[in-house]
């Protein structure tokens, strides 16, 4: 490469600025290029906990981290599923990891099941064929002490985690790895004769020059927006959400190694169980609902006494950028969209951008073509995203006005397309998106109560009574190696006092950058 990269600059510290710090130099030869994150000790964080999902499992595992080591210094614990509840008549369930098999003769479990259903001999949910749903069910952890687990094995299965204590270890893990870490404010951002970043003015360093920058400054975004003008694209229109009041609470026993998102008046509150606390919070809309009465509600459903409580307040600017990578300067993390916490995709968003950046990495000429094809992948995760949160909004049945406004929203054509395309035939074109596939709208689509109008015609074609056997045989499977498993609370508890390495405490398998 005739002009490469010799140095970044990452403004910016907490999740996004930490990940991108470690992934980077994980990949990157230090002798080669050189990585500076700049934080200001003005900003701090709001530590009640993040619900994660996946991919992060992949992550620690590329960055060499031991598992155990990181649940203990993160406060962390199993993440096995999201529960919401209220949102329906009953509970519904969205499980990591496949349903069942995932395939059942050559078709997704779903069609077999919704057969059996119309059939009127299979009166089980779809998500009761779930490992993950049976474990969250009895509050069981994804491994023994003593074994691994096929669950681990596969990476299917996310962390509750404290924040900042999550920030702190992957500083300390990068700092020990050569990044050079500055603690500074900056004072400005001057752009060269061309309008890229010239180069940011700090309070106690003075000029720092870098050939590429990560804009890791949160909503603030200034470099890609203050300082390059990149437009925000707004969908408030569609999530209606703009607000969260947060509460932490005591850690709770039994120990759910799952999150749950309770349907209130005017949005849903979450509950994220870690080792030594509860993280709780009500995320809602300023249009249906007050500060003072989100708070009081989150309070009374939390059954905390009002005068002993003092809730957190954070305003929320959902959408994403218009470009993520504007000349010589990604945005990372809050600086590059957000979509409410629904289903738990922060640490994600975070984690795909430097990912797709190592993927589309530049020389110093920054190769236009390059930044292009990363806009355009990181707007389709987004998009993406999007459109399943706003499937759970568009198939909630409650009468409060939030509620019915969100039914009420106009979907985008992609998620209005998958709608009608399931409707009536039962399949979808998820099945290559990077983090939501099919199973996981059937999940939320079946447990919301939506289903097709007819079955799969192959179902038609496939022994009934072998199908039957089929589906028992995968509880029956399920129930055996939930047989096996300790107390989530059991297990995570004596992690943390030190009862030794337990099996399969790296999680297995090295992963893939590229998987």
């Amino acid at each position: 490469m005739a002009n490469p990269i010799r140095s970044i600059l990452i403004l910016g510290g907490g999740t996004s600025g930490w990940i991108a710090a470690a992934f980077l130099n994980r990949f990157l030869d230090p002798a080669r290029c050189r990585i500076t994150l700049v934080e200001s000790a003005a900003i701090g964080t709001i530590g009640v906990g993040e619900a994660t999902v996946p991919p992060l499992v992949s992550l620690l595992r590329l960055l060499g981290v031991e598992e155990d080591a990181f649940l203990r210094a993160c406060h962390a614990t199993y993440k096995l599923a999201i529960r919401f509840d209220g949102w329906t008549r009953r509970p519904v369930w969205h499980p990591f990891g496949h349903v069942g098999t995932g395939q059942l003769e050559g078709l997704p479990l779903f069609h077999h099941w919704l057969d059996r259903q119309r059939a009127g001999d299979e009166a089980s949910p779809y998500s009761a064929f779930s490992l993950q749903v049976r474990l969250a069910e009895e509050n069981l952890a994804p491994r023994s002490t003593q074994a691994a687990s096929e669950i681990i094995r596969r990476g299917a299965y996310a962390y509750h985690l404290d924040a900042r204590a999550f920030a702190a270890f992957l500083s300390e893990l990068a700092v020990g790895r050569g990044v050079h870490y500055l603690v500074d404010d900056i004072q400005q951002v001057v752009l060269d004769a061309d309008g890229a970043i010239g180069h940011v003015e700090t309070r106690e360093n003075g000029r720092l020059q870098a050939d590429l920058y990560l804009d890791c400054t949160g909503f603030q975004s200034l470099l890609s927006e203050q300082a390059l003008g990149d437009p925000f694209i707004d969908w408030s229109d569609r999530l209606l959400c703009d607000r969260a009041v947060v509460l932490p609470l005591r850690a709770e026993r039994p120990m759910p190694p799952f999150t749950r998102a309770t349907a209130l008046k005017a949005g849903w509150s979450w509950r994220i169980p870690l080792h030594h606390r509860t993280g709780a919070g009500y995320v809602y809309s300023s249009r249906f609902a007050s500060q003072d009465e989100a708070a009081a509600e989150l309070i009374a459903h939390c059954g905390l006494d009002p005068a002993a409580s003092s809730p957190g307040h954070l305003r929320m600017r959902v959408g994403r950028r218009t470009r993520f990578w504007t000349r010589n300067c990604v945005a990372v993390g809050l600086s590059a969209g957000f979509l409410e916490p629904l289903e738990s995709t922060g640490i994600f968003f975070i984690q795909r951008a430097v990912e797709l950046l190592l993927d589309h990495f530049p020389d110093a000429d920054f190769a236009p073509a390059l930044a292009d094809r990363y806009n355009r992948r990181m707007a389709a995760e987004f998009d993406e995203v999007r459109d399943f949160i706003l499937l759970h909004y568009l198939l909630n049945t409650r009468e409060e006005p939030f509620w019915r406004a969100s039914r009420a929203v106009v979907p985008p054509e992609s998620l209005a397309r998958t709608l009608a395309e399931y409707d009536e035939t039962g399949v979808v074109d998820w099945e290559g998106r990077a983090l939501f596939g099919e199973t996981s709208f059937y999940a939320i689509a079946a447990g919301f109560g939506r289903l097709p109008r007819r079955v799969h015609g192959m179902t038609g074609q496939t022994d009934p009574e072998r199908v039957r056997q089929a589906l028992a045989a995968i509880k029956a499977g399920n129930e055996a190696q939930a047989r096996q498993m300790p107390g989530h609370a059991e297990f995570i508890d004596a992690l943390n006092l030190g009862a030794g390495r337990t099996a399969g405490a790296a999680g297995g398998g090295t992963g893939s950058r590229f998987g």
